[in-house]
């Protein structure tokens, strides 16, 4: 027979037993669907690839990041103390996740979900949307074009602004070229669609592929990226330091 005193202890045991059964929150460079892939004093960039019906283990942001989708997923997060969100992922959406932000995400459907996560290493002041809804539930607040942003060749939007960093959505028409420059900034491009990269000299150096980024140094010359194929090349273009933020790309031109 059971006494009342160990019914008691087992009563007040339970909930610690079901507490101790909860799923452990980890920072984000140890949850082993981020795989890191560059690091300096502007940003952790992280590829990430997450099977069909495989989960990103719970895990906190310390710091402002922003997750660039590489393909169209389903998924379900789940935040604790908050219903669970079923969404559609986008191909090229740009989500920001603030510091302190806690979740874990399940992927749904039949496709791999694959993203870039790109870490604001600085403090960023005023967030604010620009021509996409990087913060959900906030107004966006997209410029008038101008024709420095747009040529025959493509264009370049501006996505997401703080006092520290511009993103800025850059495409390529089909057959055409852009020309980067610095502008003496830090720049960090990411690559949304196969695009071949040059030099100035028009030296042929590589092919670009989705989920590909390169660290571009304000002392770095221009690069010109050549789209060959017959659809639209998207380029997401981080840049940094507030006051040389203005224009990430300078021309557009036939091949």
């Amino acid at each position: 027979m059971i006494s009342r005193h160990s019914l008691m202890a087992t009563i007040l045991f339970f909930p610690f037993a079901c507490g101790a059964q909860e799923q452990a929150v980890i920072p984000l460079k140890s949850e082993p669907h981020h795989h890191l892939a560059l690091r300096n004093d502007y940003v952790n960039v992280y590829l990430v690839y997450v099977p069909p019906h495989d989960s990103v283990l719970l895990h906190k942001h310390e710091v402002d990041a922003i997750s660039i989708a590489m393909c169209d997923s389903e998924i379900t997060v789940r935040a604790p103390g908050k219903p669970d969100s079923q969404q559609k992922v986008v191909n090229g959406q740009l989500r920001i996740q603030s510091a302190g932000y806690v979740h874990s995400t399940s992927i749904d459907g039949a496709t791999a979900y694959r993203n870039v996560t790109v870490e604001l290493l600085m403090p960023q002041q005023s967030p604010r949307n620009l021509c996409a809804a990087v913060i959900l539930g906030q107004p966006i607040n997209c410029p008038e074009s101008s024709p420095q942003h747009e040529a025959r060749g493509g264009s370049a939007q501006p996505q997401f602004q703080t006092n520290e960093t511009k993103v800025t959505l850059i495409r390529i028409l089909p057959r055409q070229s852009a020309t980067l420059d610095t502008h003496g900034t830090s720049q960090l491009v990411v690559v949304l669609d196969d695009v071949g990269i040059s030099d100035s000299d028009n030296n042929s150096r590589k092919i670009l592929h989705t989920g590909d980024f390169l660290w571009r140094d304000p002392r770095r010359g221009p690069d010109i990226f050549t789209n060959n194929s017959a659809n639209e090349v998207r380029l997401v273009s981080f840049a940094f330091q507030q006051a040389k933020i203005s224009n990430a790309i300078t021309n557009f031109y036939d091949r």
